[in-house]
């Protein structure tokens, strides 16, 4: 953030653990970890904690096509929440916990997988993509 000759600390907003960059923001900083690991936890399953790693790991993830979906979508909602959080904590000075941010991520998820499983055609023992939603991560 420096090199853009921002007004911005040098420090994490979030953490104030390490400098920001990228790779610490997003998933190396404990409060973006904490986020982040709710998901992968609650899927069971085990991403890298650096973030180009993690973008390949994602990419190539495979097994229930439902989990892989809202894997997807979790990774993309944490990467807008965790920087607008960032963004709010550097105009107000204050953060919120990540518990917070989880909530809104699994709010706004649980609105796009509702409308995704309603488009989506089912075989016989497939699970919607909101049950699939509500059985790991709605608990």
């Amino acid at each position: 953030m420096r090199n853009w000759n921002t007004q911005a600390p040098s420090s994490c907003l979030l953490c104030s653990a390490s400098d920001e960059l990228r790779q610490p923001l997003f998933f190396d900083c404990e409060f973006s970890r904490d986020v982040w690991s709710f998901f992968t936890d609650r899927a069971n399953l085990s991403s890298p904690a650096a973030f180009d790693e993690g973008l390949g790991w994602l990419k190539d993830l495979t097994g229930d096509k439902n989990v892989v979906l809202i894997m997807k979508l979790a990774f993309q909602a944490s990467i807008y929440f965790i920087w607008k959080e960032r963004d709010s904590s550097l105009h107000r000075a204050e953060s919120r916990p990540p518990q917070v941010i989880i909530l809104e991520i699994k709010n706004t998820l649980r609105l796009k997988l509702d409308i995704l499983s309603r488009q989506q055609r089912l075989g016989v023992s497939q699970n919607t993509f909101l049950a699939t939603w509500i059985q790991l991560f709605d608990q």
